[in-house]
């Protein structure tokens, strides 16, 4: 499986520009919280389908900034022991900065090919958006199997083939250079990632999250798409204006441009033994 480009899965790529802190993340992030057109929030989404007990060690996997744990904190059982792990010591820092006055909250800087917890250690591994970023998926995926305990879960996200076409095929009308899937999600996605986990999980369930964007701020769907590797490689920076103007003509002309989405999450449980 190849990603639609080769620096999805660079570790030096992704940590040293990528991912060197939360600002290309928090970029995307911005854009679907403001305009999108679900009928509930995704950090809300995600939390119900946590399940979350008093008790519970969780560990979330490319955690980032800790942007989802900010948003539900209030929901938090008390007795919970949440780990947040991300390669890029960056946004690890972030995540320092923002939750670990609580002391429910450990951070650490780890890669998921080599997590550095015993067997059976964990009740449930977040991994959102972030496999398709892991240059051996295999590995990566073993070993969340290895430290989830009996009947331990991942709930992990991901994107369709689709995801975001929309802005893909305006991308290519201001810059017909550009080619190719806009989406990073190509190698671990809606259609390819159960597969991926059957090896290692006894029952695997898609839950999508059915939202579409309706975008109406030019500057916010520029900074998104120079957030991702793909526009960044073939788009001049210095075009950045001339894409806002581009898209902000569509948004007087239309009211605003529409962008379908495809955001799912992967619930995979581990056999009880």
């Amino acid at each position: 499986m190849k990603d639609s480009h080769p620096l999805n899965n660079d570790p030096v790529y992704l940590r040293k520009y990528q991912y060197q802190d939360a600002a290309n993340l928090e970029a995307r992030i911005a854009i679907h919280k403001r305009f999108s057109t679900g009928k509930s929030e995704w950090n809300d989404f995600v939390f119900d389908l946590l399940e979350l007990r008093e008790g519970m060690r969780v560990l979330e996997l490319g955690s980032g900034s800790g942007a989802l744990w900010r948003v539900i904190l209030g929901r938090l059982p008390d007795e919970l022991t949440i780990f947040l792990s991300d390669f890029s010591l960056g946004m690890a820092t972030q995540a320092v900065a923002g939750l670990t006055p609580d002391p429910r909250f450990h951070v650490l800087c780890q890669d998921a090919m080599a997590l550095a917890f015993p067997p059976r250690s964990v009740d449930l591994v977040i991994a959102n958006h972030m496999l398709y970023h892991v240059a051996s998926r295999g590995l990566a995926i073993a070993n969340i199997s290895r430290v989830l305990c009996s009947g331990g879960r991942l709930v992990c996200a991901t994107n369709g083939p689709g995801h975001m076409r929309d802005l893909d095929e305006l991308l290519a009308e201001f810059e017909p250079a550009y080619r190719g899937m806009h989406a990073m999600s190509s190698s671990f996605n809606l259609e390819n990632g159960e597969e991926q986990l059957r090896p290692h999980f006894a029952l695997v369930e898609l839950v999508m999250y059915p939202s579409d964007l309706w975008v109406t701020d030019a500057a916010m769907l520029a900074a998104y798409a120079y957030s991702t590797p793909l526009v960044k490689a073939t788009i001049s920076r210095a075009r950045q204006q001339d894409m806002m103007d581009f898209f902000q003509q569509r948004i007087a002309q239309d009211g605003g441009i529409a962008i379908r989405k495809q955001t799912g999450l992967f619930l995979a449980s581990k056999p009880l033994d």
